[in-house]
């Protein structure tokens, strides 16, 4: 393990981040792809690496443009590598240029409409936040509306041509996700939100004050565009807390966070507080401490003060299984920090109905029972779908 100098209680002391040594090849190239740097050489670890195990790591961790950029300065890139990287680059800048032309028509339309919005993740991270923008890898866009216009902004966009996925009236109204799964013309899929916390549990769990977050939006450049985004400091909060929702499993939810916290001002003490009073700050902790040990983050920016219990069990954990694993791990899993909420009692019952959860789930794959996605079942009921949206403007601006 490496030290480097951190920030406790009591003042600044050595900090322990992970040993980059003691990884296999393949992740080490992928972390080194994250910070730009691989040499200028193949290591002699990787020299009989497959391209197609090279490119479904790099899929795997949504960083295999990241790849191709710094393995093209390679004078002995293995045979095959180049052409499959490439084609991975290009289909990921294709994405890129078509989500931004999609966001760009969906703005306009929810501008018309005078609905408040924002994008966040995908193409503002990949062209405003990454260093470069060919490095991160996405797939969808995600909008953000005020809740209650949350009902206008699907039948404007739906006006234009974008096709409603959710179709399934009584499941939406029982489940009240947040989200609404839609397509645009192009094709991009589009995540249309009225909540960060997608699950009705998870709001519960978090009361996240989404009206204000709206209200101190900014614009951002992206592609030459201005697009509408979180500010920096709920930049940092809504990846952490996706990032943690999603078990901090993907090199790329850790350097979301770290490029961000690099791109913007961004007050720790302040993102500390919006996270307290959102109820998500042990799992936002994990994060940026998981996001220290692996990528580093500046002095300033690493978190302060004694660790909770919660964030040392994760910390206990990753010293066990090293980051970034690899397709085929047995181990890839971030339970720990998907199930921290307020306490250390409460992480731990989460814990748990995690676990039950997933071997509830593992038991109906080898099952071969039916995995549809039960929301985008055609079922038209018009009762339901009056009652899902009145129950969403009632949520707005509650405190």
């Amino acid at each position: 393990m490496r030290q480097r100098d951190g920030w406790t209680e009591k003042g600044w002391t050595a900090v322990t981040m992970q040993d980059d040594s003691t990884l296999r090849p393949l992740a080490r190239l992928l972390l080194d792809a994250v910070r730009g740097d691989a040499g200028t050489a193949c290591p002699p670890g990787l020299r009989d690496t497959p391209a197609d195990d090279v490119v479904a790591a790099g899929r795997l961790h949504r960083v295999t443009p990241a790849v191709e950029r710094v393995t093209r300065a390679w004078s002995d890139e293995p045979a095959g590598w180049r052409e499959a990287l490439e084609r991975a680059k290009h289909d990921q800048l294709m994405r890129h240029l078509r989500a931004l032309a999609d966001v760009r028509g969906a703005a306009a339309l929810l501008d018309e409409a005078s609905v408040p919005w924002v994008v966040v993740k995908g193409p503002v991270l990949a062209g405003a936040i990454w260093p470069v923008v060919n490095m991160r890898e996405y797939y969808d866009v995600d909008l953000v509306v005020a809740a209650h216009r949350f009902e206008d902004a699907v039948e404007a966009l739906q006006e234009r041509g974008v096709v409603l996925l959710d179709r399934n009236w009584p499941e939406i109204r029982r489940t009240g996700r947040a989200e609404l799964a839609m397509v645009t013309p192009a094709g991009t899929p589009l995540d249309l939100h009225w909540h960060v916390a997608v699950p009705a549990e998870l709001r519960r769990a978090f009361p996240i004050d989404m009206d204000a977050m709206l209200d101190r939006r900014r614009r951002v450049e992206v592609g030459g565009q201005a697009l509408t985004t979180l500010d920096p400091v709920d930049t940092v909060l809504h990846l952490a807390f996706h990032a943690a929702q999603s078990g901090a499993n993907r090199l790329m939810w850790l350097a979301d966070v770290r490029f961000a916290l690099e791109h913007g001002e961004v007050d720790v003490a302040e993102l500390e507080r919006r996270s307290r009073a959102a109820g998500a700050w042990l799992g936002v902790r994990s994060v940026l401490e998981r996001a220290d040990r692996v990528l580093g983050l500046a002095p300033d920016q690493a978190p302060r003060g004694h660790a909770p219990t919660w964030v040392r069990l994760a910390r206990l954990r990753d010293t066990r299984h090293s980051f970034p694993g690899l397709p085929g791990d047995p181990s890839l899993g971030g339970n720990e920090y998907s199930a921290a909420r307020r306490g250390v009692l409460d992480s731990a019952g989460v814990l748990v109905h995690h676990h039950l959860a997933a071997r509830r789930a593992g038991r109906r794959h080898d099952a071969g029972l039916d995995e549809r996605r039960p929301l985008q079942v055609d079922v038209p009921d018009e009762r339901a779908r009056r009652e899902y949206f009145e129950g969403v403007s009632a949520a707005s601006r509650k405190t």
